[in-house]
């Protein structure tokens, strides 16, 4: 079914993609809800730990510090969408400059504390991967690699190491190169 197709048949609760059909027919939207979906299913209570209320509101605590992270970003890429289009040019460098000088590394600088406290290497401190590294590793990759801030490049160069840990740990999981090599 195509995107179109999906808007017009109402399958799009926010009009736009991700979205997941459950087995029952609804249609979620948002990656963060589709996330904590799927990560109640887990059979061993680990994606997303429904047993362990403070663990569970520390993931979502870090899933939201990943919106913050980019919601500058987000605006900046779609200044129409958000309104923002009637700006200049001239303003736009500003805010990208202030995203690459202020923001983005002062948000960076959360995750790089979480995991020098972690012991696991995982963002939230979990024995396995949660749903907050499927969130924020895909994310820091897209950051990293010259796609998010118009081809800037290696923004977690420096004092990042830990984020670029997190990122290829994650990606040497078995289940993630099983699927990448799909």
């Amino acid at each position: 079914m195509s995107l179109l197709t999906m808007k017009e048949a109402g399958k799009l609760p926010f009009g736009q993609l991700p979205v997941l059909e459950t087995p029952s027919g609804v249609f979620l939207a948002q990656s963060a809800a589709i996330m904590r979906y799927v990560g109640r299913l887990a059979a061993d209570d680990t994606l997303y730990p429904s047993t362990d209320l403070v663990l569970s509101a520390l993931i979502d605590s870090i899933i939201d510090q990943e919106v913050d992270l980019f919601a500058g970003i987000g605006v900046y890429r779609y200044k129409g969408r958000f309104g923002f289009g009637h700006l200049t040019e001239e303003d736009f460098n500003k805010v990208r400059a202030s995203l690459l000088n202020e923001v983005v590394p002062r948000h960076l600088n959360f995750f790089v504390r979480l995991l020098e406290k972690s012991s696991t290497g995982w963002i939230a401190g979990t024995e396995k991967p949660s749903i907050a590294d499927f969130i924020l590793v895909p994310r820091l990759e897209w950051l990293n690699n010259g796609s998010a801030l118009d081809g800037e490049k290696d923004i977690l160069e420096g004092d990042y190491a830990k984020l670029k840990e997190l990122i290829a740990k994650f990606y040497a999981l078995p289940e993630i190169q099983a699927y990448k090599a799909k």
